[in-house]
């Protein structure tokens, strides 16, 4: 998605509600803006698209895993955390990386998104792929499989007007983490990088207001190596989604 201004008044998502000339970059995983204060932010807007309720110009998403929650909204203040000793984080990917979640049949690719000094993580490329974030600007948060850390993805919950499945379904549609809210404690995640599998036990499974003051915590780096999945959640309005899906997996070793 092409990067936008926002107006004055809230723009696509509502990620910046009353906040001109902050950028944002769409549905999903816009808005988690390190160290500066959000309305709403952190990994996975909104954005309508074939709703009536959202944005005409965002293709993202449809509302179609909204639950009957209230909408709150709220500022935000992420903080980096402490400067670990290495850079755990990958700096490209291959074509032939991939996701695989073998329970809900998911075999996505993975798209590489640098967060670069502004803090902006930019949205998935389509309904269809995970996006993974380099958070090497930022030494204290993220990581990367096989290297430790805490590696970041981010994917579409649904989507409102780009077709899913590579085209194969119309939209609206169910995108490639529609079942990740129904992931469970030791459900296993697998992550093909440069030719290695590494695999990963779930661990939590939390819906998190996108207004929380916990996610310089959620993609912090951590000891012990760790993947987190975001994807949208809660409740579909005007827009976008109030919550957001967290879901942490820890590698599991031979």
């Amino acid at each position: 998605m092409v990067q936008k201004r926002m107006p004055a008044s809230d723009g696509p998502g509502g990620l910046f509600s009353g906040r001109p000339a902050l950028p944002i970059i769409g549905a999903l995983a816009a808005a988690l803006l390190i160290g500066v204060v959000l309305v709403a932010g952190a990994a996975c807007g909104g954005g309508g698209g074939g709703d009536s309720k959202g944005s005409a110009d965002d293709p993202f998403h449809a509302g179609l895993a909204s639950s009957t929650e209230v909408a709150v909204e709220a500022t935000v203040v992420l903080q980096p955390t402490a400067v670990p000793t290495t850079n755990v984080n990958l700096t490209k990917l291959g074509p032939n990386d991939r996701m695989v979640i073998s329970r809900f049949g998911v075999d996505a690719p993975l798209s590489y998104k640098a967060v670069g000094t502004d803090g902006q993580m930019p949205d998935p490329e389509t309904p269809d792929d995970v996006a993974y974030y380099d958070f090497t600007a930022w030494p204290g948060l993220g990581g990367g499989p096989g290297l430790g850390g805490n590696s970041i993805f981010a994917g579409h919950v649904d989507s409102g007007r780009k077709a899913c499945k590579n085209g194969s379904v119309k939209p609206p549609c169910q995108a490639v983490f529609w079942e990740a809210k129904n992931l469970k404690a030791d459900d296993e995640i697998e992550l093909k990088v440069d030719g290695q599998s590494y695999k990963y036990k779930v661990k939590t499974n939390q819906s998190v207001p996108a207004n929380s003051s916990e996610w310089d915590k959620i993609v912090a780096a951590t000891a012990e190596e760790t993947i987190t999945l975001i994807t949208c959640g809660g409740t579909f309005s005007n827009g976008e989604y109030n919550n957001r899906q967290v879901v942490t997996a820890v590698r599991m070793r031979v």
